[in-house]
């Protein structure tokens, strides 16, 4: 009796964990994200500088200066944009951990397009309730001050995400200190978000309590609320596929 005769389907193989460096979309996208970063770096350097130093500076309006011209707004949307895919890639990479099943049932690209479709939908209603409650309490032109902070910030969120991710997938890493260093970029984004928005809105000390109410209502409590969505997506992908 040979041993194809007792087990004559052979033995059932031990199916291999999901990495993703192994898959060749996220290759993709990162390559194409880092060619994107590094050709508005190069084309548009003395306007990156610019909006920099401005966000360091606390002024009450806008210089004659800045003026943004078309191909500078094109790249602002065209960094926006990355911003959302690295953040789409950072809840990618958290589901990974968290439900491993879901990469099985779900195919990868639907994933990871909902999640980067979600978060750009996210900021664009940000940007939009911003505007109209800044237009009704406070001056225009800290209101444009305001607005253009909210942009470059996410821009250099999505700027310093990109290398945080290439070291996250093609180096071992684990998952909790990858999980570590985004979340730390993600609170040191939301403090100097507080910070801009104290110092372009709330001066005074007495406005303090204001801001508090303020950045919670606009800010945090609709960061959980994207949290929340993000579970329900993948728990509705989950069922219906």
């Amino acid at each position: 009796m040979t041993f194809t005769d007792i087990l004559p389907e052979g033995m059932p193989g031990e199916p291999l964990p999901y990495l993703l460096r192994t898959d060749g979309m996220i290759t993709i996208i990162l390559f194409l994200c880092f060619i994107l970063v590094s050709s508005v770096f190069s084309r548009n350097q003395k306007h990156i500088q610019q909006e920099l130093k401005n966000f360091i500076q606390n002024r009450e309006r806008k210089s004659m200066f800045d003026e943004v011209n078309a191909t500078d707004a094109r790249h602002t949307l065209l960094l926006l944009f990355h911003t959302c895919v690295m953040l789409g890639l950072c809840t990618y990479y958290y589901y990974t951990g968290v439900s491993p099943t879901l990469f099985t049932e779900v195919s990868h690209s639907l994933l990871l397009g909902s999640f980067v479709t979600t978060i750009a939908l996210f900021i664009t209603c940000k940007w939009i309730v911003y505007n109209f409650i800044n237009w009704i309490f406070f001056q225009k032109a800290r209101n444009i001050l305001w607005m253009t902070s909210f942009v470059n910030l996410h821009i250099w969120l999505g700027i310093l995400l990109l290398p945080v991710l290439l070291i996250t997938v093609y180096f071992d890493i684990s998952s909790r200190t990858a999980l570590f260093l985004i979340g730390i970029l993600l609170v040191f984004a939301k403090i100097l978000l507080f910070w801009k928005c104290f110092s372009n809105f709330f001066e005074k000390f007495y406005g303090a309590f204001h801001l508090i109410l303020y950045f919670c209502a606009l800010e945090i409590l609709p960061d959980l609320i994207l949290w929340k969505g993000m579970e329900i997506i993948s728990n509705i992908l989950t069922l219906k596929l």
